[in-house]
């Protein structure tokens, strides 16, 4: 605040004339504990427009310029951004005062951002306005001080450098100085007693009449005027109200400052940017400047052609988006050590070009100092591409030391990186799993019931052939053993198959995942299908060209699709259409988002679709829930769905039943893409004699059961082989370091302790071409993660036949050309 008894200037005008100057929504002038003047935003709190007028930290004799307030770190947070006035541009330039105090802080802001911030002849007239203030307050100061002692105050006038005058309500000139009279060719006794329209001829007059009259009304008017003459020079006039006892305007006092040479000044400095701009658009390199305190605020045309990015998105810190991650530490470091020292800015680093590509760039910046105080106006710099000479230089460089280095850095990198993927993997299916395992947990009473209703049927069958069996033999009577035991056997293979349906439902059914074209298998089965679904039903199959790879257990998949073909033969009793379609896939992040342990990314889909009576949502619901059937008692298991849940999930794809009551069904089966290539599987004939050892063949067995492990040894002895048998993992394991003949390791999975697989795991850094074949009754994803096995590995699926264990094991040993 000035100090009692000080005329100040108008600080509402001179805010008013701001907004008009720079094209602003709003101007003000801040001062400490006053209230605003000037047309300021609605609900602007004091602790934001104080915050504001903070940014114009020192007395400057150039407006502090904020093009989004959004982006700088000192205002994004203000309420006045956010809020009701949602303030965007700043500018902001101190007022001088008297003793070297500031006045004030005259502000201008904008909703809308400005990436060019202010234009030269808008920054030029505010440092003209913030001027004027104290001029017009000294005036002002002289004046009411001087008013009663006319010979001092004409002393006073005529020494002062402006245009000063009065007028009574008459419009007459009363009093006038030397540079008023003179800037309209007059002599100060000619002014004086003159009528203003005399004075300033009628074209002048016209354009102030509406002006005189808001300053006889009380108003206090500012403008700019030119010469009368038209040689260039112009005035910033002010119309002052002069009230008398009765405070009713009793004159006007008129002020006017010659701005010539900040009209000049305005119009040399955009000449001068426009000179800027046409050497930096023609110049071949990326060009660019920013604030001060560092701001990006402008770059050339060839800065957006190389990063492709839309021009304004790179200001302030918008540039870090598309620096390459490796570089920005030191970059950062280096730009702002220069920002505290003013010492040039020099470095190499890599920018994202707009196809992606990370290039080399040498970037480059210079301060440019203002010549009186030394202070940084702002800093220019260049982007350089210099990648071809960059690659260059590292490809002379580079000897034999540093490509190892180069590479066994690499190789540490992505073994970590490895490392991490795999812990993640197994942290994500570990969750899964018991999230599956709880939401199966539901379903225990009707799994539980299902299975002792099914194996109670098996067992019987089983126990009671060989009750009959065994009375024949006490009784010496041989007749009908072959049909009792061929009974025993059926129903122990279909004890079995119903094993390995539940093990596909829980996910432990072993799987031989295979690179499978699906399109082949699909068009495999056409004549399994149409015997299958009979004449009522009308089979369409429809490939799509180029369907990627796969990688699944290509029988699992052909039981699944024959098991949807299945379900919708029966839910079409009178006929009607089924369509096995393949296609490929993308699973987006949208997607994936409502489905549980669904991972984004691109597949194989097989959708098996028909035109039967439908489901409703909540038959959809259960569909998968083992046991769960809508068939009649003794037509259906409930298990066909729920293993093909259960393929889908262990093979890392996806299942998803689409269906609307008499409208039909579709089944759409996801399985990830495979970029291998397909192999074909040998396929044996049947009716062939079991194959027999040709050439004295060692195989070592590891299993822990004794009565599997002696049936398995005499098999293989009758066959021909030389057997070493183990009985758990840590003997196994003694074996195979031990030096000596294997050509075949025949292991149980789940051995206790040291399990089979993690036996061969140790066992192959001694022989690192062993061959492995695993037995087991269920695959354990501790053991084979997702079931997929290694080169040289095979499983087979307790209970087996022997003919098909013995044609395995001979497979193994002598490998058919690939």
């Amino acid at each position: 605040m000035p100090p009692a008894g000080i005329p100040e200037p108008d600080l509402h005008g001179i805010a008013f004339l701001a907004r008009v100057l720079c094209g602003t929504a709003f101007a003000l002038v801040h001062r400490p504990d006053a209230p605003l003047r000037g047309p300021a935003p609605p609900d602007l709190s004091a602790s934001d427009a104080a915050a504001l007028a903070a940014l114009v930290a020192d007395v400057r004799e150039t407006p502090v310029v904020v093009p989004d307030l959004a982006r700088h770190p000192r205002t994004a947070e203000l309420s006045a951004v956010h809020g009701r006035a949602a303030l965007r541009f700043y500018a902001g330039i101190p007022l001088p005062g008297s003793g070297g105090r500031r006045l004030g802080t005259l502000l201008v802001l904008d909703a809308a951002p400005r990436r060019g911030g202010l234009t030269g002849e808008q920054a030029a007239g505010l440092v003209t306005l913030a001027n004027q203030g104290i001029r017009e307050r000294d005036i002002l100061h002289h004046l009411s001080g001087m008013k009663t002692e006319r010979d001092d105050l004409r002393s006073i006038t005529e020494a002062a450098p402006a245009l000063i005058a009065a007028l009574d309500r008459d419009e007459i000139c009363r009093f006038a100085n030397g540079n008023f009279s003179r800037w309209f060719g007059l002599d100060p006794d000619e002014t004086v007693g003159r009528s203003l329209r005399a004075i300033v001829g009628e074209a002048f007059y016209d354009a102030r009449r509406p002006l005189l009259a808001r300053a006889f009304a009380g108003e206090t008017v500012s403008f700019e005027s030119p010469h009368p003459k038209a040689d260039g020079r112009h005035a910033l006039v002010r119309y002052e109200p002069h009230r008398g006892a009765d405070r009713a305007v009793a004159d006007l006092y008129l002020l006017g400052v010659d701005i010539t040479a900040e009209k000049d000044a305005r119009a040399a400095l955009a000449d001068s940017a426009l000179k800027f701009r046409a050497i930096a658009e023609s110049m071949p390199q990326m060009v660019w400047s920013t604030l001060p305190d560092g701001y990006h605020d402008y770059y050339n045309t060839r800065w957006y052609e190389f990063t492709g990015m839309p021009e304004g998105s790179t200001d302030g810190e918008g540039w870090n988006a598309i620096f390459h991650p490796g570089e920005q530490e030191e970059a950062w470091r280096r730009w702002r050590r220069s920002l505290s020292t003013g010492e040039p800015y020099e470095i190499e680093y890599r920018l994202r070009r707009h196809d992606g590509v990370y290039r080399w760039v040498l970037g480059r910046a210079v301060p440019i100092h203002d010549p009186e105080s030394g202070a940084i106006e702002r800093w220019f710099g260049t982007c350089t591409d210099i990648d071809d000479q960059v690659r260059a230089r590292e490809t002379l460089a580079r000897g034999r030391e540093e490509l190892e280095a180069q590479v066994a850095e690499r190789t540490a990198a992505l073994a970590e990186a490895n490392a991490r993927l795999k812990a993640e993997i197994e942290e994500r299916a570990r969750i899964e799993e018991a999230l599956h395992q709880a939401q199966k947990m539901e379903a225990v009473g009707q799994l539980t019931g299902g299975i002792a209703h099914d194996f109670n049927n098996l067992l019987t069958g089983i126990v009671g052939s060989l009750d009959l069996m065994q009375t024949r033999i006490n009784e010496g009577r041989t007749q009908n053993l072959t049909r009792y035991a061929g009974l025993a056997m059926a129903s122990a293979q279909r004890a079995a198959a119903l094993t390995h349906r539940l093990l596909a439902f829980a996910r432990r059914q072993p799987l031989e995942a295979r690179a499978t074209d699906v399109n082949r298998l699909v068009s495999s089965m056409d004549e399994l299908l149409r015997r299958t679904l009979g004449e009522r039903v009308r089979l369409e199959v429809v490939v799509a060209g180029g369907l990627w790879l796969t990688l699944c257990d290509p029988n699992q998949l052909e039981n699944a699709i024959l098991n949807l073909a299945i379900n919708a033969r029966d839910a079409m009793p009178d006929g009607g259409r089924l369509t096995i379609e393949t296609a490929n896939a993308h699973l987006d992040d949208a997607y994936v988002a409502s489905e549980i342990g669904v991972r984004a990314g691109q597949y194989v889909c097989v959708c098996v679709s028909d035109t039967g009576a439908g489901m409703s949502p909540e038959v959809i619901q259960r569909a998968f829930d083992p046991f769960f059937t809508t068939k009649p008692i003794g037509q259906g298991t409930g298990l066909g769905l729920s293993m093909i849940y259960g393929f889908a999930k262990q093979s890392d794809g996806h299942v998803r039943i689409y269906s609307e009551v008499a409208e039909g069904t579709a089944v759409k089966l996801y399985l990830p893409r495979h970029s291998g290539r397909a192999v074909d599987e040998p396929v044996r004939a049947t009716g062939m004699p079991v194959p027999r050892a040709e050439h004295g063949e060692t195989v070592l067995v590891v299993e822990d059961d004794a009565t599997v492990r002696a049936l398995i040894g005499e098999t293989l002895t009758d066959l021909g082989y030389r057997v070493i048998e183990a009985p758990d993992g840590p003997a196994g394991l003694r074996i195979l370091e031990a030096p000596g003949r294997i050509d075949l390791v025949v292991t149980d999975v789940g051995l206790p302790g040291l399990n089979g697989r993690r036996m061969i795991d140790e066992a192959l850094a001694a022989r690192p071409d062993l061959r492995v074949l695993f037995i087991t009754g269920y695959a354990e994803n501790a053991a084979f993660g997702n079931g997929h096995l290694a080169p040289g590995m095979r499983m087979i699926t307790k209970p087996f036949a022997i003919d098909a264990f013995a044609a395995k094991v001979r497979a193994m040993i002598e490998p058919g050309p690939s």
